[in-house]
């Protein structure tokens, strides 16, 4: 009695993994933009302008910030346009417990990691006073998702001439790719000695468990060192 055939089977390839489409570039979210504009601080606006004039091959988004209801609609409509952004910029009033996000009052870090979670950055910049404190970038960080790598931001209040920095990291950021550590850390102690301004790169294991006591003695040296603004070139060169 001849045996029975056995049905031939097909193998099915694995499914390839999906490929998310690459990142935009940059998300500017400009808090309270009417107050900022009202006060000569809406630096998210200019600094777009910039970007975009300059470097006309990034992609570059700004959401500028009324009501919270309002806010999450633009950032859905952002999202549906440019999905995943590599860097965020944030500029706006707060401390080192509550950004003004919106008109609706403040909102603690934790929420402002929450609500930049959906883009997946790996860089965000922080022109907000206090913004650089331990406490405010570590509840960030565990909020917004592990994508995000590094956060600059001031430890202390932060002037209009203390965001200088930022902005030429911002700029290296995307124009090579990446940041220079050395050439960072030349720029920020530079600045500090010509108009006062800290700035401060804190990386995600800076801020995790059994970090707690570093970053306070960070936020110690920053208070130490804060003197308020100055322009050391004016001082120099009064008559130029």
């Amino acid at each position: 009695m001849p045996a029975p055939r056995k049905k031939a089977t097909t193998k099915r390839r694995p499914a390839k993994p999906v490929r998310k489409p690459p990142r935009a570039h940059l998300l500017i979210i400009e808090c309270e933009s009417g107050k900022l504009a009202r006060q000569g601080m809406h630096l998210g606006t200019g600094f777009s302008q910039i970007i975009k004039g300059w470097l006309p091959g990034k992609r570059v988004a700004i959401v500028q910030t009324s009501t919270e209801a309002k806010m999450a609609d633009d950032l859905a409509k952002v999202f549906a346009e440019y999905g995943r952004f590599r860097s965020v910029l944030i500029v706006g009033h707060s401390d080192a417990e509550l950004l003004n996000m919106t008109s609706d009052g403040p909102r603690p870090w934790a929420t402002v990691g929450k609500w930049i979670k959906l883009f997946e950055p790996e860089f965000l910049f922080l022109a907000a006073c206090e913004a650089g404190q331990s406490k405010a970038v570590r509840n960030v960080f565990e909020s917004a998702g592990e994508n995000l790598r590094q956060i600059y931001a001031c430890p202390v209040p932060l002037h209009k001439i203390h965001t200088a920095p930022m902005g030429v990291l911002i700029y290296m950021l995307l124009t090579q790719g990446k940041i220079n550590p050395e050439q960072s850390q030349a720029l920020r102690a530079v600045h500090y000695g010509l108009s006062g301004g800290q700035l401060f790169r804190w990386r995600r294991n800076e801020t995790g468990p059994g970090e707690e006591l570093r970053g306070k003695l960070w936020d110690v040296i920053g208070k130490t060192l804060y003197f308020g603004e100055w322009d050391l070139l004016k001082r120099l060169f009064p008559n130029s």
